[in-house]
């Protein structure tokens, strides 16, 4: 048998059947008609991708800015929102009110209520010496000049509610302010101050930074500002309170004990956030005229219209104390020269010009100067260190007998709350030592200068240093890098910064300095490491041990150990959850300690909820919305936004999602990308940050602050730098402290790191004069080199 090869013809018949053609024809038809299809199904889903991704970035785009018509924003993007926040802000409007009879009237009633409240706190008991209540209280000082103002702002206060009582409808629509200052009282007579345009450096108290405003913007002692208008149950100065679960069960059931830490960050980044936020904020607090603490929770006295105290349940764990009440008394009310809702007093400036080192007041920064070279005091050890200037006030909290017997005293500082924890005084022992090293250095390189001349160069190169590692080391953790340049927040890497705005109002807001930056206080841990050296074995401590024992300092080896540790833990996650030793121990004395039966402490989330509504703060969705964020209209608008966990709890104790309080719910919010804070924190933050520094004319990077060169040299500021400078024998540390060890942040030495270079603040004698006889006269002139 043959098979065919590649040479064998095929047998074709001649007269083929008709169905094989038509088989044939039918098959390539299909064929090609599939291909056809094919085409048009591959076009089809092309234009489909296309339309659908344009769609996508379209909605987004869209999304991401406020709709004029339906106010509804997205909550995909929150970066994308924020990067078109706006700053401007809404001024009250004031009101008129011609019945000038009924405005004296309602004076007179306000003074009459202030006689009243100061003859009632006469029977009303002060908190027992160092109890954790009296610790708190002292440890949020209010000066005597806070105290007289704030009995302005209670007569104020209590002429607007007898206004309101008895206005006739219409009569009154809103605030009434400056018009009828005569009546208000002596401290709404305060002469505008004399600015000098020229003036080289800050004043202490912020006046005439801003020449337009030289007694409001950022000035201390002045209101804190508002975003939103408060929200009081009276409209005047009320607390809410009538349908919101008691602060402390929000605490028990949304801010619950857990431990989370964020291995990518260290504890500094929390040591810095207080040390900052001493220098820009500081509420001032009741008291009694004689400026005695006011208890609040005695129940056999009548209480102070000043009090709020947080209620305890029976089944909450305080009641194994017996305690059935947590000592709150509300903030001391602004003097606002005018008669409208209550407003809260910042004691601080707002700007970061080192008042926390300094101090706000004139007359006691002076008390902190050796009024010679320009150093600040410092108290000598034995040993030859040196430690902050001694304090022995027997009643400021934080001095005890058994230590005094010792010889050891707690320490005075710009900021009465210094000695509130061993990291905090660590911070700002470095930062005295840190402003008497330049003084040091500028004197030798200018020996012609005076001691003011010295303290007063010194004192603005450590607040342009503050600001440079805020902006450049602590913000753009917390902010982002995409906010952080659309915003120019970001210091410059050459010349100058030229956007000063004499027209916005850098002063804290309200909501900033009562819960927004207060969100610091759940990445805390609860155990604190203090470590020798790099390879020792770390000790931990209690964190509440911590508090109001600045005695540790007189060890010669502590403040390094204190460092140290903090560069080398890490924080607790930013979230909803809290160490229980914030929950339960604060303020707290151990029995050793304590000659009175053991308290219990207090719960400082409890506290700080308390506060926002001691201070009017509208709910958490009110300020979502306020940043652009979509409308929230109930808790299952929530979902994708807040925890779960913490939604579920949330629901489970506030009966409407308008309730929610601020603190609670941007706590609750999941962290944005690149960010450890959610996006209604990253939004009042970022208000703020933003004000501090194009509100401030001596901003160190402005025109005419410092010369070109100088700038390049503060930019090489780091607060690993500062850290070197001042510790007494620390060798090594990373050069980004706020962030823990990892790959590109090792450690380094300290000689290492660059540092500014003082020569550039050397002045040339360049003019000198022969006047009668041998007197010479010696004009100076910024050197050039």
């Amino acid at each position: 048998m043959s098979y065919p090869t590649e040479r064998t013809r095929l047998l074709v018949d001649p007269n083929p059947p008709e169905y094989i053609y038509n088989a044939a024809i039918s098959r390539e038809r299909k064929r090609r008609v599939k291909q056809f299809q094919c085409c048009l199904c591959a076009l089809f889903l092309s234009l489909f991708s296309v339309v659908l991704m344009l769609t996508v970035v379209y909605s987004i785009r869209i999304k991401s800015a406020p709709n004029p018509e339906d106010n509804n924003t997205t909550v995909e993007a929150p970066v994308l929102v924020l990067l078109s926040y706006n700053f401007s802000q809404k001024q009250p409007k004031e009101g008129r009110l011609e019945n000038t009879t009924l405005i004296a009237e309602s004076i007179q009633r306000g003074r009459k209520r202030l006689e009243a409240k100061d003859e009632i706190e006469k029977s009303v008991p002060s908190l027992l010496v160092q109890s954790p209540s009296y610790r708190h209280q002292r440890v949020t000082a209010t000066s005597e000049r806070a105290r007289n103002l704030s009995r302005g702002g209670f007569i104020e206060e209590y002429a607007s509610k007898y206004l309101n009582r008895n206005k006739t409808s219409g009569e009154l629509v809103e605030t009434i302010c400056r018009k009828h200052t005569n009546l208000l009282g002596d401290h709404c007579r305060t002469e505008i101050p004399e600015c000098n345009v020229l003036q080289r450096h800050r004043t202490f108290d912020g006046s005439c930074n801003n020449l337009a405003h030289p007694d409001s913007f950022g000035v201390a002692y002045t209101p804190f500002r508002r975003i939103l208008p408060p929200e009081y149950e009276d409209g005047i100065s009320k607390p809410r309170q009538s349908s919101l679960p008691s602060a402390r069960t929000v605490s028990l059931v949304v801010h619950r004990p857990c431990s989370r830490d964020d291995p990518k960050f260290s504890v500094m980044l929390a040591v810095w956030g207080q040390f900052l936020d001493h220098d820009i904020t500081a509420t001032a607090l009741s008291q009694k005229s004689n400026g005695s603490t006011i208890s609040c929770c005695e129940p056999s006295t009548t209480a102070s219209p000043e009090c709020f105290p947080v209620i305890i349940d029976p089944q909450d764990p305080f009641s194994e104390y017996n305690v059935t009440c947590m000592e709150f008394v509300r903030s001391a009310p602004a003097a606002t020269c005018c008669l409208g809702p209550r407003e809260q007093m910042n004691q601080a400036t707002a700007f970061i010009d080192g008042s926390v080192v300094y101090s706000s007041d004139e007359s006691f920064a002076r008390k902190l100067r050796t009024l010679v070279g320009g150093e600040m005091k410092v108290f000598v050890t034995p040993e030859g260190g040196t430690l902050l200037p001694l304090s022995d006030d027997p009643g400021d909290g934080c001095n005890r007998e058994e230590e005094e017997s010792r010889g050891r005293y707690c320490f005075m500082a710009g900021d009465a709350r210094a000695n509130e924890n061993l990291h905090l005084v660590s911070m700002h022992l470095i930062w005295v030592r840190q402003h008497n090293r330049l003084a040091k250095n500028l004197s030798r390189l200018n020996p012609h200068w005076d001691d003011e001349r010295t303290f007063q160069e010194a004192r603005k190169i450590t607040a342009a240093q503050m600001q440079h590692i805020t902006y450049n080391e602590f913000l753009p953790i917390l902010l982002g890098e995409r906010l952080m340049d659309k915003f120019e927040l970001s210091p410059s890497k050459k010349g100058y910064f030229r956007k000063y705005n004499d027209t916005l109002a850098p002063n804290i807001a309200n909501c900033f300095a009562t819960a927004a930056f207060r969100f610091a206080h759940s990445i805390i841990p609860g155990l604190m490491k203090l470590l020798a050296n790099d390879s020792s074995t770390p000790e931990y401590v209690q964190m509440h041990k911590m508090l109001f024992n600045p005695f540790e300092l007189y060890q010669s080896d502590m403040l390094d150990k204190t460092l140290r540790g903090a560069m080398n833990a890490s924080i607790e996650a930013s979230d909803s959850y809290f160490t229980d030793e914030l929950k339960s121990h604060m303020f707290e004395r151990s029995v050793e300690q304590a000659k009175q039966p053991k308290l219990c402490g207090l719960d400082l989330v409890s506290l700080n909820i308390q506060r926002g509504r001691d201070h009017g703060l509208p709910g958490y969705v009110k300020w979502r919305r306020h940043c652009g964020f979509e409308r929230v209209r109930n808790f299952d608008d929530l979902k994708g936004v807040f925890d779960s966990n913490s939604l579920r709890n949330i629901k489970a104790i506030y009966r409407k999602v308008e309730d929610v309080d601020l603190y609670t719910g941007a706590l609750s919010e999941i962290p944005m990308e690149n960010s450890i804070l959610g996006p209604t924190l990253t939004c009042l933050l970022l208000d703020q940050f933003y004000r501090i520094k194009r509100g401030d004319r001596f901003w160190y990077e402005n025109p005419g602050v410092f010369e070109k060169r100088q700038l390049d040299e503060l930019r090489k500021t780091t607060l690993a730098g500062v850290i070197c400078d001042n510790a007494d024998n620390l060798d090594t540390v990373q050069r980004k402290v706020m962030e823990t060890i990892r790959k590109g942040n090792r450690y380094e030495n300290c000689s290492s790191l660059g540092k500014p270079d003082l020569r550039h603040w050397k002045e040339s004698l360049v003019h000198l004069e022969m006047s009668g006889g041998e007197n010479l006269h010696v004009t100076s002139i910024n050197s050039t080199v």
